[in-house]
């Protein structure tokens, strides 16, 4: 059972004004109180405690050792609360606490990583996890509340609290002196005779589903269980190509060079959605779904430029 104080938070400031002042007298006037209103709340409290808190002289009021030892404890209590205040006023204002994000794609440079570094420089005290994964487990994680939301390749399958970050075109990374690097951008079917390399993880699957969907043909697809940086190496020292999405072009690899996938359209894309988890009313998820539509409505893009060869290199 919590234990009861015969005491409040305007008695503390009362006992420690007193004791600053040494003086009942300007003790009331610095709080704004009748000075017998605060003579008899000091004298309330001592008889509630039991304890002498001061030593009353003609020239004001001098702490007694109990007294010492109460005001400390006093001092203590009310910074606690100024704390704990201020905590609640910035958790109900979204800049403290924490939040779990999911994140499919590579986030080394681009969409996300303009989105992600523009959150922390707003809100740098929440602790800010993240995590990578597959579409479907990732939004399986989000349903189950054990992420807070997950930023995703749009598709199927989730229908509500989503909203659009933009998008991020498919590269292939390519060696440096494979025939390929010196064009300006490839083709699905100038693909089709080579070697593909996906990461098992992140947008691997869909980058599957997208090669089939233009004439890949499934044994010229490999997955590896790898990070993208290791997959880089992969395609420098040999014949593979990776397929990766936009946003991992931050990783710099010397002997790789990116360059556009294009379809009849045009560059061969994806389009990146943030969905969360039914929790709106936590202010440290609605902050940041509130800052990735203001990050999506000032056009935040990839910074690279266009498709040509000077473009694409890294």
């Amino acid at each position: 059972m919590a234990q009861e104080y015969p005491f409040n938070l305007r008695d503390l400031r009362r006992v420690i004004a007193v004791a600053e002042h040494r003086s009942l007298r300007q003790a009331a006037l610095a709080l704004e109180v009748d000075q017998g209103t605060l003579t008899r709340s000091i004298q309330a409290l001592e008889h509630a405690l039991r304890i002498p808190l001061f030593e009353r002289m003609r020239t004001g009021a001098r702490l007694t050792a109990a007294g010492m030892a109460f005001t400390k404890i006093a001092a203590s209590v009310l910074d606690g609360m100024d704390e704990a205040m201020l905590h609640l006023r910035l958790r109900h204002n979204g800049v403290v606490g924490r939040f779990r994000l999911g994140v499919q794609v590579s986030f080394a440079s681009g969409v996300v990583a303009a989105l992600l570094e523009r959150y922390q420089s707003v809100c740098p005290d929440v602790d800010f996890q993240v995590m990578d994964g597959p579409r479907e487990r990732l939004l399986g994680d989000v349903l189950a509340s054990r992420l807070d939301a997950a930023i995703v390749i749009a598709g199927e399958g989730w229908t509500a609290r989503a909203v659009p970050l933009g998008s991020e075109r498919v590269l292939a990374a390519i060696a440096r002196d494979h025939p390929l690097a010196a064009r300006a951008a490839v083709t699905w079917p100038g693909l089709s005779d080579c070697l593909l390399t996906l990461p098992r993880r992140g947008a691997g699957m869909e980058l599957r589903k997208l090669a089939l969907l233009h004439g890949i043909l499934p044994e010229r697809i490999m997955f590896h269980d790898a990070a993208i940086d290791r997959l880089l190496a992969l395609a420098r020292h040999g014949d593979k190509i990776l397929l990766i999405t936009e946003g991992a072009t931050g990783i710099r690899m010397d002997g790789v060079v990116f360059r556009p996938v294009m379809d009849i359209s045009g560059p061969t894309i994806f389009d990146l959605a943030l969905c969360w988890r039914d929790g709106e009313s936590d202010p440290v998820l609605a902050r940041f779904i509130e800052l990735a539509r203001y990050h999506h409505e000032d056009g935040a893009s990839f910074p690279g430029a266009g498709a040509g060869a000077g473009a694409g290199d890294v």
